[in-house]
């Protein structure tokens, strides 16, 4: 679910190190997001759609410090082990604990994806 859907607005957390802050600006102008159904009305595939829902600016913080960004990476994570398991972590069990996260999965965020990842 969007933040227009949802009535609401969002900030981003991310960890430091790169900088995501003129991607922020350009999508809070030009955002082309793709029609799920090839185009939208006017026969055209993409409509400018600008991210105007994102209170502020993008906060760094060191993920060491942060428990939201070390539970983002928890997640990511776990995703990676699903789709690229290694032995030694198989053996831990780590390749399962994706589904541990099934029941608050938003997986209307992305339809074409079982579980709403967007790629």
């Amino acid at each position: 679910m969007n933040m227009s859907k949802a009535g609401s607005r969002c900030v981003i957390f991310c960890d430091e190190g790169k900088s995501y802050d003129h991607i922020r600006r350009r999508i809070g102008v030009y955002n082309p997001i793709k029609s799920q159904l090839g185009d939208w009305g006017e026969g055209k595939a993409t409509k400018n759609i600008p991210a105007d829902r994102i209170l502020e600016d993008i906060v760094y913080r060191k993920s060491e410090r942060s428990i939201f960004i070390q539970a983002a990476d928890a997640c990511a994570y776990a995703l990676l082990r699903r789709e690229r398991p290694l032995a030694s972590k198989t053996a831990l069990g780590l390749d399962q604990s994706f589904f541990i996260l099934e029941r608050i999965m938003v997986k209307q965020a992305f339809r074409t994806d079982p579980y709403g990842i967007i790629r």
